[in-house]
């Protein structure tokens, strides 16, 4: 089922749905979880991760949690971050709920938090969204009579020109939406513990062979393409469009001796890197790819890298996204290169550090443990589905 927005009419989220302030509670002034338990409860806050749910608390004895079924929305933080929540539970500072005045299905509901975040690129830090959320627009389908008129509900619940909501359309399309649930072997968590204590310092330079980007503005479209564009974005894996080869291969056609295929197109298996807007986002690149100056390629030096090992080295390197901001960023690639991050290291059978002589990964010959690194996220649940 295609999406054609063309006959869609904006609604007033205030209009749609009960706007309500959640329970404002702070997680600091709670008692966190250490086990499963029915009087435990999730705590739901301004994040945009994991369903919007930043804890497990304990449940408070004159406080009622809020009622499974309700859409939970940021008016601050991370604003406009919409999630379904199918427990109940507390909620923190400057979160809303939605309830539809309608009853909706929870296919319906996906559908709606999907629009509404289409909304996000209006608000910062800066602009958060509390007051105005009741106003937001959103464009969604309506129903129609058999002659393809409009239908009209005179009583006017739920827009001012009487327009109303194909529910179930948006239920249908969900539905129609190809997945599978997720199986995995893996339903103990790891037994692998991470000593980052015992962890040494490398270079990025020690690791890896990095190279920048292409510097220039995007090339421009005449075809649609397979080449992905990978940009400054925490999203999407990095891909903020799709290019053909004939318009990449056009890029910046000013006689710069660079200027050729092979140097705008970067090979695949490696790491890319923002290093410019959002900072220090990383992302495992299986195929080839091309770029902006905003992203570095890290490729392995001595090891072959693959998505398990990919995936633990793309979360350490994110581990320094605190050093990096829009007053300090890593432009330069060879900046990049001398900034330090932890590994776990190669030992022997008594504990000790395996030294390579050559030093070939660092001066105090230390030696990455990738078996480890692979390991550990294969035993994680659903690393076997990776």
């Amino acid at each position: 089922m295609k999406l054609d927005v063309t006959k869609w009419k904006p609604f007033l989220l205030g209009d749609l749905f009960f706007v309500n302030y959640g329970v404002n509670l702070e997680l600091n002034a709670c008692e966190e979880a250490t086990t499963k338990s029915s009087s435990n409860i999730n705590f739901v806050s301004r994040t945009g991760d994991n369903n919007g749910v930043s804890a497990r608390v304990v449940i408070i004895e004159d406080i009622v949690p809020q009622k499974e079924g309700l859409i939970s929305i940021a008016g601050g933080g991370s604003v406009l971050s919409t999630f379904l929540q199918n427990e109940p539970f507390y909620s923190g500072r400057d979160l809303y709920t939605l309830e539809c005045k309608e009853k909706i299905s929870n296919e319906t509901k996906l559908f709606l938090i999907t629009v509404i975040e289409q909304n996000k690129y209006k608000y910062s830090y800066g602009r958060q969204a509390n007051k105005t959320l009741p106003y937001i627009e959103l464009l969604l389908p309506i129903k129609y009579n058999k002659d393809n008129t409009a239908v009209i509900d005179n009583t006017h619940k739920f827009s001012k020109e009487g327009y109303v909501p194909d529910w179930n359309y948006m239920q249908e399309y969900i539905k129609t939406l190809h997945f599978k649930p997720l199986k995995t072997k893996n339903h103990k968590s790891t037994n692998t513990q991470l000593d980052i204590d015992s962890w040494e310092e490398f270079t990025f330079a020690d690791i890896f062979v990095l190279k920048g980007g292409f510097y220039n503005k995007k090339p421009e479209h005449s075809q649609e393409g397979k080449v992905v564009f990978l940009g400054s974005t925490e999203n999407n894996n990095g891909v903020t469009e799709f290019y053909s080869l004939e318009d990449i291969k056009n890029w910046n056609k000013t006689g710069d001796p660079d200027n050729t295929l092979d140097n705008k197109i970067y090979e695949g298996n490696c790491i890319a890197v923002t290093v410019n807007g959002s900072v220090c986002n990383a992302f495992y690149q299986a195929d080839e790819f091309t770029c902006s100056h905003d992203i570095t390629a890290f490729y392995l030096k001595k090891h072959t890298l693959n998505s398990h090992l990919a995936l633990f080295l793309c979360t350490v390197i994110m581990q320094d996204k605190y050093r990096w901001s829009y007053g300090r960023k890593p432009h330069d690639v060879k900046k990049f290169a001398k900034s330090n991050f932890k590994l776990p290291i190669l030992k022997d059978c008594n504990g000790l550090p395996v030294v390579d002589s050559e030093k070939t990964y660092s001066e105090k010959g230390y030696i990455p443990d990738w078996d480890f690194m692979e390991n550990y996220i294969k035993s994680l649940p659903y690393g076997d589905r990776i």
